[in-house]
């Protein structure tokens, strides 16, 4: 069955009303190093993720350097880190095994540009996927990407190209990017993710959830 992460939360009533409808994961953005809409002070998320109960796993999407990522976890102490920036090969591999031993699982998102290249170092889909295979991650997420836009874009991802990573990839890969009630259900019958992730496909606008939305979404998936 095809999980489901809901992202970009941002108060406490977004977060009961995803608990509520059986999301599997809930998603803060917190101290992200770019001017993003749903960018949480640690302060704030720490008190939303208090809330999440034991059942719903949480993770705290960021970017940055070694250090700051392992603070943020020391801090918020979330089931999953979600690395979303322009994170090195190198940094990856040592935030996952520095996690590991706290207990906390890393995601790293594999973002694509329209021109199907990635916003990585290895800007190859695939050959940045087998190289991220190897560092000890619990999973990769592939969205898109703008330059205005590092996440939230709203655009769905190239099928193919998720195909395609998706069986290169030993890890389980998420799907993220377009994704709406109206044309989830479509999708995961072509891609089959281990899970799919939603952020601005269930808003009312940047940072409030859509009650409807979030239901009939979350009722697709299950479908």
């Amino acid at each position: 069955m095809t999980r489901v992460k809901i992202c970009g939360l941002m108060n406490h009533y977004d977060v009961t009303q995803c608990v509520n409808n059986g999301a599997d994961m809930v998603g803060f953005v917190v101290d992200y190093p770019i001017d993003v809409p749903w960018n949480l002070t640690v302060e704030v998320a720490k008190e939303l993720i208090k809330q999440v109960p034991a059942f719903v796993e949480t993770c705290v999407v960021t970017g940055g350097s070694v250090e700051k990522v392992l603070a943020l976890a020391d801090v918020l102490h979330p089931s999953v880190i979600q690395l979303h920036h322009q994170e090195t090969l190198t940094d990856v591999k040592e935030i996952a095994h520095q996690l590991q031993r706290r207990g906390v699982k890393t995601i790293k998102a594999l973002r694509i540009n329209e021109s199907g290249l990635c916003d990585f170092e290895i800007t190859d889909p695939i050959l940045a996927a087998l190289a991220l295979c190897q560092c000890n991650l619990s999973a990769l997420l592939v969205d898109t990407y703008s330059e205005t836009q590092p996440g939230g874009t709203g655009i769905t991802v190239d099928l193919s190209s998720f195909l395609k990573i998706q069986k290169a990839s030993v890890i389980p890969v998420i799907l993220a990017g377009g994704l709406k009630a109206n044309n989830v259900v479509e999708i995961i019958t072509k891609t089959k993710p281990y899970a799919v992730d939603v952020l601005t496909g269930v808003e009312e606008c940047p940072g409030t959830k859509d009650p409807v939305k979030l239901k009939k979404f979350i009722e697709h998936v299950r479908w």
